[in-house]
């Protein structure tokens, strides 16, 4: 088998499932319980959490609370910013669902980022569009569709020049681990979550600085510093903070091994002369996703012809994956709507091998010869 869908959910690493299902057994009482017990499993989420937060490159007096997946993180940091009538929210259509239906669902002003050939933010166009009623940016890290790496922390700098109060909230899902993320400064809610790194499904995590106020949106017991009520899970976060420290240590020798495995994968299809188009540079995005158009060949039918090699890809982002045809995504990344539907995504792990691309390489490449000869 060879799997190449790592953007869409990855493997469970090892050692986070055994700290997963240690602690099932072991911290079954209810962290928020006055008793030893609770109080023992409260300490090993915070001490998790200081974990993660120092992982990051966040101050100690910033926050980080758990909850169920990142597109609670992106509804919650999006929706819990306080608004007023007027108000602009900046954001791209070219992103993840998770924050482009949260911000179409808000009574605000929406004004898109604009977006050039190949994916990429137009800075100077962006910034021009801010005035004194915005007041909420919502960005990518790396896109999860294109995987375009924008440098956040000089967009969010820039934008604070010259608005300073504006909040800046990022997606980071498709970064941790894989590419230096840094929330020492300018960034104010950033989310990330655990099946894209080797944790289980079911936990993610938002990052908020320390003087950022969300609205409460889930209320209750006051759960996470009183944003969002609901029951600790501790067997889930220790496996999360695990998978995230596991990732942060092999991420420099990662990316380095992943830079070979994409550019060989270009390199090899280009070679098959296939009439195959990489619409997203090499240089501008993270080696671990790898988009391509096919050669007027549905990436549909595709796909199903290489799972029936036991290879599996993706034709869209596993979360939009229902839409046909039109993609708001790509539209927004200038390519054609004639295109969209032969759109092939791979993605890896630092995992993926050399062996393994040159395997889906042939056979990938039998296929499309045999579907053109029909």
């Amino acid at each position: 088998m060879i799997y190449f869908d790592h953007a869409a959910s990855t493997p469970i690493v090892e050692a986070s499932l055994n700290i997963y299902t240690e602690s099932l057994v072991e911290d079954f009482a209810n962290p928020s319980a006055a008793h030893k017990l609770g109080k023992s499993s409260m300490k090993k989420v915070e001490r998790a959490r200081t974990q993660v937060l120092k992982l990051l490159k966040a101050k100690k007096s910033d926050q980080l609370i758990f909850l169920s997946s990142a597109t609670e993180a992106n509804n919650l940091a999006i929706k819990g910013v306080p608004l007023e009538k007027g108000s602009r929210v900046h954001f791209s259509l070219g992103d993840h669902p998770s924050t482009v239906e949260p911000v179409k669902s808000l009574l605000a002003e929406q004004v898109e980022i604009p977006l050039q050939v190949g994916g990429g933010i137009n800075e100077e166009a962006f910034l021009k569009t801010l005035n004194e009623n915005s007041k909420l940016i919502v960005l990518s890290h790396v896109n999860n569709q294109s995987g375009n790496l924008y440098n956040i922390l000089s967009l969010a700098k820039r934008a604070k020049e010259i608005i300073p109060g504006i909040h800046i909230h990022v997606d980071g899902v498709q970064a941790l681990t894989k590419v230096e993320v840094n929330l020492s400064a300018h960034i104010d809610t950033y989310t990330i979550s655990g099946h894209k790194i080797g944790a289980p499904k079911g936990i993610g995590a938002l990052f908020i600085r320390n003087d950022v106020d969300l609205r409460t949106q889930l209320h209750g017991g006051g759960h996470e510093f009183g944003v969002r009520s609901s029951t600790v899970n501790t067997p889930l976060i220790l496996s999360f903070a695990e998978a995230i420290r596991i990732g942060f240590e092999s991420r420099e020798s990662a990316f380095s091994h992943i830079e070979e495995v994409n550019s060989l994968m270009r390199k090899e299809l280009t070679k098959r002369e296939l009439g195959i188009e990489f619409p997203f540079s090499f240089e501008e995005t993270s080696p671990y996703i790898l988009s391509f158009l096919l050669p007027s060949i549905s990436s549909d039918i595709v796909l199903r012809h290489l799972e029936m090699k036991e290879i599996f890809v993706a034709s869209s982002s596993a979360c939009s994956s229902k839409a046909k045809g039109y993609n708001a995504g790509f539209d927004a990344m200038k390519i054609h709507e004639s295109q969209h539907k032969f759109v092939l995504r791979t993605s890896f792990s630092k995992d993926s091998t050399v062996l393994e691309v040159q395997e889906f390489v042939e056979e990938f490449s039998k296929i499309i010869r045999e579907i053109k000869s029909l």
